[in-house]
């Protein structure tokens, strides 16, 4: 179960209904690294059950390469190309290498991806998630922007996750910025970690961390159990910020080997690893 953020999963569970209705929309959800973006849009994949789900994850490693973001959402419905207009078809189908190239026709592509979207949602409504979004290629970025800012009436709800960015503005979609839980939503998220902490050592975490779900179960999962009784003193800062989030995500914990953090504390439990002092506890925030 997700913590906290009541007011932001009451937005996506309307806009989740509106879509079954056949409304359509579009949602930039964006925030800091390991703010909850990730379990957000889990939630919202948990909510929408009946709809037809098509997922990317874009990779830094392919942020060059031109459509390879759009390739991985559109594959489940390539089967609907021959419903749509046929210079979009061709189009679509040379930028995602199925046919032969169609040079420098991004609107028709653009066009395309709108044009598939609303043929899939004819059968059931369809949600669109794309998490880390920030990497997506420049080319799927602009079809996946332009096919957001159209929709209607079909029945497609599109959210893209990612980090600040300063196109964000200007993309001309309905957005949502994540920040840290609320002292109390924060607080919970620590007592649910099954860790023992002393209540000011707990108030020192949710202050020092602003609320960051990752920053918060890195800082229980690394400090001695003398430190989280308030037995010993914490004598470094537990605020881990943008930078550190990031390598937070890709790396091991000190101390931690073959234990890998959470990307955005959502839905992983968390170990507090073969260390001295240390006992086995867990959270799903």
């Amino acid at each position: 179960m997700l913590v906290g953020r009541e007011g932001e999963r009451t937005r996506l569970d309307s806009l989740i209904a509106r879509a079954r209705r056949g409304e359509s929309a579009a949602l930039l959800v964006h925030g800091e690294p390991g703010v909850g973006k990730t379990r957000l849009l889990e939630h919202a994949g948990a909510g929408a059950a009946d709809f037809q789900v098509l997922r990317a994850r874009p990779l830094e490693a392919e942020s060059e390469l031109a459509f390879a973001g759009l390739s991985e959402l559109l594959r489940p419905v390539l089967h609907l190309l021959d419903r749509i207009p046929g210079p979009q078809k061709a189009a679509l189908s040379g930028a995602l290498a199925l046919g032969p190239s169609v040079p420098g026709d991004r609107f028709a592509v653009a066009a395309a991806t709108l044009s598939l979207l609303a043929a899939a949602a004819e059968k059931s409504p369809v949600l669109v998630v794309v998490d880390d979004a920030h990497w997506l290629d420049a080319p799927s970025r602009e079809a996946l922007l332009f096919a957001g800012r159209r929709l209607g009436s079909e029945g497609v709800l599109m959210l893209l996750g990612m980090r600040d960015r300063e196109w964000i503005s200007v993309a001309g979609l309905g957005t949502l910025e994540l920040h840290g839980l609320s002292a109390g939503g924060a607080a919970a998220l620590v007592e649910r970690t099954g860790t023992p902490v002393d209540v000011a050592v707990r108030n020192r975490i949710v202050t020092e961390t602003r609320g960051n779900p990752l920053a918060i179960l890195e800082a229980v999962a690394t400090l001695t159990d003398a430190e989280l009784l308030g037995k010993a003193p914490i004598t470094h800062p537990l605020a881990v910020g943008a930078s550190g989030l990031r390598a937070a995500a890709r790396q091991p914990s000190p101390g931690h080997a073959g234990r890998t953090p959470h990307r955005c504390g959502e839905r992983h439990r968390v170990g507090r690893g073969n260390r001295p002092g240390a006992h086995p506890g867990r959270a799903e925030p």
